[in-house]
């Protein structure tokens, strides 16, 4: 589906149209639910993550701008940072990779097919292209932190760098995926 098709449904359904907000619901509960399990690596947990993620999003659809963001982009926020607080809820971390060696990281690998990319939409195609430019400390640090929900204090553990080192990388790193996506 379209972005702005769902910026759509995701503004009617601030106007409590149900019908929208079903719509949205099919369209969009995949890759939420794949967000939510793959930051709790639990399949019953990540249902009700996504469960109360959904009702977040009826809730506060109404406050969706899509100035300032896609819809698609909005509700990953809202289901991420939901998943994240069920993590510290329960005083657990998705397991992490441990020191990451940048020499043979092999970001190429997890290159999606031809397949995938078409499902995906232009704004992951997009994303990956981005991704790929940067250095590799910064897109690791960057998918460990928003894809695997690690905080900055434990990446600078994990990787045995310093936190500040840590910040500016993933800081660099989003401000050249923001002027990439451009």
């Amino acid at each position: 589906m379209e972005p702005h098709s769902l910026n759509e449904l995701l503004i009617r359904s601030g106007r409590e149209d149900a019908a929208a907000f079903r719509q949205l619901y099919a369209a969009t509960s995949p890759r939420l639910f794949a967000v939510c399990k793959r930051l709790l690596r639990d399949e019953a947990l990540a249902e009700d993550v996504l469960q109360e993620g959904f009702i977040k999003i009826w809730n506060h659809a109404a406050t969706f701008s899509a100035n300032k963001a896609s819809a698609m982009t909005w509700m990953t926020t809202i289901v991420r940072n939901q998943a994240l607080d069920k993590l510290r809820q329960a005083n657990s971390r998705p397991e992490s990779s441990g020191e990451v060696a940048y020499e043979t990281l092999e970001f190429a690998s997890l290159e999606p097919g031809p397949d995938a990319l078409h499902q995906w939409g232009e704004d992951a195609q997009r994303l990956w292209h981005c991704l790929e430019t940067l250095k590799p400390e910064q897109r690791e640090c960057l998918l460990q932190a928003f894809y695997h929900g690690q905080t900055h204090d434990e990446l600078a553990r994990n990787l045995v760098k310093p936190l500040g080192t840590v910040k500016a990388w993933i800081r660099r790193g989003l401000e050249q995926l923001k002027g990439c996506l451009q």
